[in-house]
């Protein structure tokens, strides 16, 4: 193993940790001596890869968000708009509800962000690159006359919105299904804004 791979995976050992403690714990209840603890290192280990608690929060934030761009990335290969908001919201839905440890600890980070200011940066940024990704398909579906006129922006934010609300829902109501919600926002989403030639 590489000294840089050895560096990769402590920080990743310290981040596993870290979520498992917030997650069981709560944010305010973990502690940079009981993550150091569960990852088996020094308090002075942590400290040396992290500088803080929110400094953890951010990381971890920032990993989990990795899956989520490599789906957009996906989406916008696709050859239409249309193809490419079915297949983003195929995978945004599929992977969260799939993970639901991850989606524990993104629900508690935005509890503890709403609460400190400072890290509002780390979802201002996320939303206004989902809400331009999304803008961009309608814009583009728009252009290539799959979709009728239609306000982008409204659109998109909409959609991020549904989508990250939508997924506790999933995992905690016994009454929908992955298939049924991503079939409901096909219908509202994609197929309610396409143009008559192009329904189907």
């Amino acid at each position: 193993m590489t000294r840089k791979e050895s560096k990769e995976k402590r920080m990743a050992d310290i981040l596993d940790s870290a979520i498992s403690e917030f997650v069981e714990k709560g944010y305010e209840n973990a502690s940079m001596e009981s993550i150091a603890e569960r990852a088996g290192i020094t308090k002075g280990g942590v400290y040396y890869h992290f500088t803080s608690k929110d400094d953890i929060l951010i990381k971890a934030n920032e990993r989990f968000m990795e899956p989520v761009l490599e789906i957009m990335t996906q989406s916008a290969a696709c050859p239409s708009s249309v193809q490419g908001l079915t297949r983003y919201i195929e995978g945004y839905l599929a992977y969260w509800t799939g993970h639901h440890r991850e989606l524990t600890f993104i629900f508690l980070t935005l509890t503890k962000t709403m609460s400190n200011r400072a890290l509002w940066p780390l979802y201002s940024g996320y939303t206004g690159q989902c809400t331009s990704f999304f803008e961009a398909l309608y814009r583009k579906g728009i252009d290539a006359g799959e979709f009728r006129a239609l306000d982008p922006a409204a659109a998109a934010l909409a959609l991020m919105a549904a989508l990250d609300g939508v997924t506790a829902y999933i995992v905690m109501d016994d009454h929908l299904t992955l298939e049924g919600v991503i079939a409901h926002f096909r219908a509202t989403f994609i197929n309610s804004f396409r143009e008559a030639n192009h329904e189907g």
